[in-house]
């Protein structure tokens, strides 16, 4: 290990460890000069992943940042300026949203654009998590060893598949390009513009997503690792960045905390939620080593008044405390276990559901970071036994290779389980038979997606029985009851859903339609109303409420309605349709048969019988 006794004496650009010392005229040279091997790696992964660019979008946030995202429907200047100063769907995370505005103005809604793009970035990715490994410990084989057990793991598939999670890809390519230039910085007699470019790429992912704020932790350990001693000048100029992550921070909490996605539930009691902190550190390197029974959600444990959450949590937290005080006695023999721990924890800290954030207890794709470092581990202790027992090359490429080949195989078949939201539902319900998320999701897709209403309604109605105060369960069942023309029924679920949150608009909106399908058009308007006063750039609303107005014979308030709907959108053809009634009811008959060839213009169908009532007059 090199070690700074003086601060005049200069790093130098030793291996990490005299055990594992390769064959220096192999490795001394440049990773770039031995690039062809990571290259065939990198075909190999693409290969793992390929099944993506068949897949759908799934109906699991996909609908909210893409097919339903007004903020990626323009790359104007205001529209930009919205993506940066605006929370979205309880985040700040601009260039996450900045990034869908690109493609979609590209690939519109065409999913393999999306996932071909992901997979993209995997591989960026992946490249830089290279180099970043070569650079720390000066061997190639390890970097490479580290980046197939990374790059070919099934716990990347829910980043990489998921088209939602591309703020995952975009933090993890900035986070570790943040990485290579600190260690620069540490390798090359700390020259500041590496330290300059560490914070730049370290902005640049803060602002993608807010958990690269666990980058302090991995410079620390890294300034341990290479044998940098605490100074002031060692502090000083880590505060650039704790400044930015508090500032981040606060921001994100402030726009999660508007849309309740923060657990505030007394469900867990603060040591229940150490203990499922614990539990969570010891399965994810489990998870991690072998990517087996995978899902895209894990719930919470049941909790009896007897005996709390289960005991195998419990357990963990021993579990815990014995490997810290392993580790610790480690450090009279290597830093290596300190270092990849410390980064592991540090890195994984803020989504161990200490502060419960979201439906899920536990979720892959928090490892996508802590999961190279732990690859690292995989690659170095691999390599170590090779050089310390005098494993034979071949033995110990064959066990890589046959690890890499198990880990490809997994991979290869979870992306399929995320072809579309029927299968990926199937797959979590298949461990989690009462998880209301995924039953709601997948009675979602039945309804919507494949017309199997019937499917739909044994869905949600299992879900609202697994979770009576999931509300968007029954909104979901609302609208089934309304394409059945139960509109009691619908009103009435659609009545549980805004009192479990009152201000669920679209169930609002959802009511208000199914109240003037059974006539009561008053209640109506005014929930037409109260949804407009929220989104008042939504054609649609004032286009449903001035219809709504015509059924009263309030044709000018209808009016009124579709001139705003035609100032928003002035190529739907229904909305000049419809105002042409409206302009028949005020008898102003000129302007109704100019709005009516208008609308046929546009494309609108007319029914031909209202056509030779406005033509006759």
């Amino acid at each position: 290990m090199r070690k700074r006794l003086d601060k005049n004496i200069k790093p130098t650009n030793k291996p990490i460890s005299k055990e594992i010392q390769p064959n220096k005229k192999v490795e001394n040279t440049p990773f770039w000069k031995s690039i062809f091997p990571l290259i065939a790696l990198l075909i190999i992964i693409f290969i793992a992943y390929s099944p993506i660019l068949d897949n759908e979008l799934t109906n699991w946030d996909d609908p909210t940042y893409i097919n339903n995202n007004p903020l990626i429907k323009s790359l104007d200047f205001e529209n930009i300026k919205r993506i940066f100063t605006e929370n979205y769907f309880g985040n700040y995370q601009p260039l996450h949203l900045l990034s869908y505005a690109i493609e979609y103005h590209f690939y519109q809604l065409n999913p393999t654009g999306y996932h071909a793009t992901s997979l993209i970035m995997f591989l960026i990715a992946c490249t830089l998590i290279y180099v970043f490994i070569h650079l720390l410990s000066k061997n190639k084989i390890i970097a490479l060893f580290t980046t197939a057990f990374y790059g070919l793991n099934a716990m990347r598939v829910e980043s990489v598949a998921w088209a939602a999670e591309r703020k995952d890809l975009l933090y993890l390519i900035f986070f570790v390009a943040a990485l290579i230039t600190y260690v620069q910085y540490i390798q090359k007699d700390e020259k500041y513009k590496y330290l300059f470019f560490t914070f730049l790429f370290f902005g640049l992912s803060i602002f993608s997503k807010v958990m690269a704020a666990a980058f302090i932790g991995p410079m620390i350990m890294l300034d341990y690792y290479l044998g940098r001693k605490l100074s002031f000048k060692l502090v000083l100029e880590k505060i650039p960045f704790v400044l930015l992550s508090i500032a981040v921070g606060l921001k994100q909490v402030a726009a999660t905390d508007e849309t309740g996605t923060i657990d505030k539930s007394d469900l867990f009691s603060f040591s229940d939620k150490i203990f499922i902190a614990c539990r969570n550190l010891v399965v994810y390197p489990i998870k991690l080593l072998a990517p087996l029974n995978l899902s895209a959600f894990y719930p919470y444990p049941p909790k009896s008044d007897e005996i709390g959450i289960p005991p195998i949590f419990y357990a963990c937290g021993l579990i815990v405390l014995l490997l810290v005080v392993l580790i610790i006695f480690s450090t009279k023999k290597t830093k290596l276990f300190l270092f990849t721990s410390g980064f592991f924890v540090s890195t994984i800290l803020l989504v161990l559901q200490i502060l419960p954030v979201g439906p899920t207890m536990f979720s892959e794709r928090y490892t996508l970071v802590p999961g190279f470092i732990f690859s690292f581990l995989l690659a170095y202790g691999l390599f170590y036994f090779k050089e310390k027992y005098k494993i034979s090359a071949v033995v110990i490429y064959a066990i890589a290779g046959i690890y890499s080949l198990l880990l490809f195989s997994t991979t290869y078949k979870r992306c399929d389980v995320w072809q579309n939201s029927l299968t990926l539902w199937d797959d979590v319900l298949e461990q989690f038979p009462n998880v209301a998320t995924a039953l709601n999701n997948r009675g979602k897709y039945y309804g919507e997606n494949l017309q199997k209403y019937d499917e739909a309604m044994v869905d949600l109605t299992n879900a609202i029985k697994a979770d009576p105060n999931y509300e968007i369960a029954h909104n979901n069942r609302g609208i089934v009851y309304s394409i059945g023309k139960q509109f009691d029924l619908a009103i009435k679920d659609f009545d549980n859903a805004i009192g479990l949150k009152p201000t669920y608009f679209e169930a609002i909106q959802n009511r208000a339609i199914a109240l003037a399908s059974s006539g009561q058009f008053e209640k109506a308007i005014a929930d037409f109303s109260r949804v407009i006063k929220e989104d008042p750039t939504n054609e649609k609303l004032y286009i449903s409420r001035g219809y709504t107005y015509l059924q009263v014979n309030k044709p000018s308030d209808a009016l009124l309605d579709f001139n705003k709907a035609i100032e928003i959108n002035p190529n739907e053809g229904n909305t000049f349709l419809n105002r042409c009634q409206a302009y028949y009811m005020l008898k102003e008959l000129e302007k109704a048969k100019s709005d009516l060839q208008t609308a046929i213009r546009l494309g609108a169908t007319v029914n031909p019988e209202f056509k030779k009532i406005i033509e006759a007059n």
